[in-house]
């Protein structure tokens, strides 16, 4: 089983080697920092632990004699209605998602919650990104746009696909299985935050979003809905930085 314990775990030291690289090599020109809080570069450390991760994948799937496209179960007749799916998959587990959101900064603010967003997903607002080369900006902005098409499926395959399948061949408890690979895909996404207080946040709500979405594979026993429905999600948030650029808010 230790390939499934790998495969659930093992992006989040390559997310702190990839963040801490592009740390060093932004400090070594001299510019200012917000590390480890740095969302709008999240899209650059993202990809290339998406990148490895399929390398890794890939050779594990292989030594068992399977293929990522066994775990994908694309079928091109049923495309139309895998994308229908995805966003009703994306409906269903964005209630759940939500109210974690407000839920856990209810517990860390009180009543007072709606007015510390800011605070937890802008961070630092003294810190000014226009510290940052605009050129670098501009590559994790571009970057941003191959991002949906890697890291969706990537996701997916590793913590639904992989992990929690291996998880309930081995012990046939599907708590077990959909719990386990869920805390991976949770603590990965402290990454993204823009501070400790979204680190909290971020962590309690995609442990949601993965719980549900490992409910939703356990009972349906196919993983491309969720790929779109995860793509659709990432499509969205991608779109982000381009926009932020064009209207000269960096």
């Amino acid at each position: 089983m230790k390939n499934a314990w790998f495969v659930s775990f093992i992006r989040i030291p390559l997310l702190l080697v990839a963040l801490m690289t592009i740390y060093i090599f932004i400090n070594g020109f001299g510019y200012e920092t917000n590390f480890p809080f740095q969302p709008e570069l999240s899209t650059i450390y993202f990809t290339i632990v998406n990148i490895l991760c399929f390398y890794l994948l890939h050779r594990i799937l292989k030594k068992e004699g399977r293929s990522i496209k066994d775990l994908a179960d694309f079928q091109p007749k049923r495309l139309g209605k895998d994308i229908l799916q995805g966003f009703l998959w994306l409906f269903l587990l964005y209630i759940p998602f939500a109210l974690t959101v407000m839920a856990t900064m209810f517990i860390m603010y009180g009543a007072d919650f709606v007015n510390h967003f800011e605070t937890v997903f802008a961070g630092d607002a003294g810190y000014d990104a226009a510290q940052r080369p605009v050129s670098l900006l501009w590559f994790a902005a571009i970057i941003s746009l191959i991002f949906p098409f890697l890291n969706a499926p990537i996701e997916e395959f590793m913590y639904r696909g992989y992990a929690q399948a291996k998880f309930l061949k081995k012990h046939n408890k599907p708590w077990i299985s959909i719990l386990i690979p869920s805390f991976g895909f949770a603590l990965q996404h402290v990454m993204l935050a823009a501070s400790i207080q979204g680190a909290v946040v971020f962590a309690a709500a995609f442990f949601i979003w993965g719980i549900g979405s490992g409910i939703i594979f356990h009972k349906q026993k196919r993983l491309f809905p969720l790929i779109i429905c995860h793509f659709i999600v990432n499509i969205s948030f991608s779109v982000f930085p381009i926009v932020f650029l064009l209207l000269g808010v960096y």
